[in-house]
């Protein structure tokens, strides 16, 4: 169980699949890969972002690499990125290192963090 669940900030799973999808589709893309740590609910997203989407069946894959993989991938792989865990650090690297910089998306997110309350002063 990640922090994300215990701080009651896990990703909500329909907001982030139907911005997934409506990204792709602005964007021209047909594949996507999903990166986290929660292996369980990232094979659940992939396969509601191929259903919903009516993509192709291996259009979505699950990052199984390390940390510094991943920041690599993202870095050559990645033509838009969307933080699903705004409060996620290492979402917010990953994207820092995608080429397109304006193509960064994020869900904004105003619940109660814990012992904290986002604003919109949290978010660029």
């Amino acid at each position: 169980m990640t922090d994300f669940v215990l701080e009651n900030i896990s990703t909500d799973m329909t907001t982030t699949v139907r911005a997934a999808n409506d990204i792709a589709r602005k964007k021209n893309i047909s594949q996507f890969i999903i990166f986290g740590d929660d292996e369980k609910f990232m094979r659940a997203m992939a396969r509601e972002i191929v259903e919903e989407g009516h993509w192709k069946a291996n259009a979505a894959l699950i990052s199984e690499f390390n940390e510094s993989i991943d920041l690599y991938v993202a870095s050559r792989m990645c033509k838009a990125f969307l933080i699903a865990a705004v409060t996620s650090s290492f979402g917010w690297w990953l994207a820092f290192f995608i080429p397109d910089q304006t193509a960064v998306y994020y869900l904004p997110d105003t619940r109660k963090h814990g012992d904290k309350v986002p604003s919109k002063e949290l978010f660029l």
